[in-house]
């Protein structure tokens, strides 16, 4: 941003949200941008002063006085330029095209969806889910459940489409919870390890109070457990063949994208609440150094530098990671790969045995179409991966 800042210049920063972390330690940022940074009280006395009406010399006098020292308060306009954190520079807004607050009807469906009532409730239908398995052990979901129709090829491009109307749902509670805060957010694809994930962009959440976090990190997972609860109420009422082996089907994408939440390393939904819990936005990287450091035995001065309580948090939290990676395995192994060598196998079989003339075999085509399919979204969620990791480690450099 190419902009001339003199003593004379106004500068507005009167729409950055402040949060205290700790006794001299604030979060400042733009939550429609979702950029956010971790500065001092003396910083915060700044921003409050930079409204687009004092001059950055009035600004300078004002903290110059009430710290009794020269406080640079141009080097730290051009640092808050940098982030994209200033709204306007002598009444001109750099970024009129962001879009700063949540639509109003979202904002009421919001309102209405993540009420208290709605909320006790979706706890409520978590503990009825959980009876259910526990009484009446043959509707946890199988492997076999995926496969609705007989024909392999229908049959996957049947449980594509349920996981992406499924995932939408999931990401569809997430922006309203959030919208409800008046928080304007964006949903995108990406990768987790191995796993093509779709997310929402709730960054805007960490100008809101901590309190006001949890519901929209949880949202996603509130409305999986309704969806679990209401196909097994199904399956437990109704004779309908098709139905009940489509309510399986929701079931098994359903219950597996809910249990892949608990692989918080992977900065899951879960990954956010206890991030949120130990009041920290680096758990990840803080223990990715521990865990470096003490098994792989690294060097990490940065390590050193930590704040204690932030240390006693990436040792607590680099334990977790083996539980997650215990929970990673046993997805894969349970819900994944017995799918995928039966429907490999399937697939080989019906190519081998029967020609182009054959419905199975043209069948079997339109299963390596869509692994063409998902191979192209994937490559999708891989862009924004490799767009993640460039940004942070900008983030580190700098």
């Amino acid at each position: 941003m190419n902009k001339e800042i003199a003593l004379l210049t106004k500068v507005d920063c009167s729409h950055l949200s402040i949060q205290k972390d700790f006794e001299d330690e604030f979060t400042i940022g733009d939550p429609s941008s979702g950029e956010f940074l971790q500065v001092p009280q003396v910083a915060v006395d700044v921003i409050e002063l930079l409204n687009g009406r004092n001059t950055i010399e009035e600004v300078c006098e004002i903290a110059n006085e009430k710290y009794n020292e020269d406080v640079d308060v141009i080097d730290f306009v051009m640092t808050l330029l940098e982030y994209g954190l200033v709204l306007s520079i002598d009444g001109e807004t750099l970024k009129p095209e962001i879009k700063r607050e949540a639509h109003p009807l979202f904002q009421k469906l919001g309102s209405f969806f993540f009420s208290k009532a709605l909320v006790a409730l979706y706890g409520i239908s978590c503990l009825a889910v959980l009876f259910l398995f526990v009484i009446h052990p043959p509707l946890f979901p199988k492997f076999k459940d995926l496969f609705v129709y007989e024909l392999v090829g229908i049959s996957t491009f049947n449980i594509v489409v349920a996981a992406w109307i499924l995932t939408i749902v999931h990401e569809f509670g997430h922006f309203l919870a959030a919208s409800k805060e008046g928080i304007s957010s964006l949903i995108r694809l990406n990768l987790r390890m191995i796993w093509l994930v779709a997310e929402t962009d709730m960054s805007g959440l960490w100008a809101k109070p901590r309190s006001k976090r949890y519901i929209p990190f949880l949202a996603g997972m509130m409305w999986d457990v309704v969806i679990i609860l209401i196909c097994l109420a199904v399956q437990l009422t109704t004779k309908n063949e098709l139905l009940i082996a489509y309510s399986k089907l929701i079931v098994f994408l359903t219950l597996f994208a809910f249990l892949f939440q608990f692989i918080i390393f992977l900065r899951t939904d879960l990954y956010f609440v206890v991030s949120n819990w130990k009041n920290t936005s680096a758990l990840h990287q803080n223990s990715l150094m521990y865990l470096q450091k003490t098994f792989l035995k690294k060097e990490m001065p940065d390590w050193e530098q930590l704040p204690e309580h932030e240390k006693k948090n990436a040792v607590w939290f680099g334990f977790l990671y083996g539980i997650g990676g215990i929970i990673a395995i046993t997805l894969f192994f349970y819900f994944q790969a017995p799918a995928i060598l039966y429907g490999l196998t399937t697939v080989y079989h019906s190519i081998t045995l029967y020609g182009i003339e054959s419905f199975y075999f043209w069948d079997s085509v339109l299963v390596l179409a869509v692994f063409t399919l998902q191979a192209i979204i994937w490559l999708f969620g891989l862009r924004t991966s490799m767009k993640e990791r460039k940004a942070e480690r900008r983030t580190v450099e700098a």
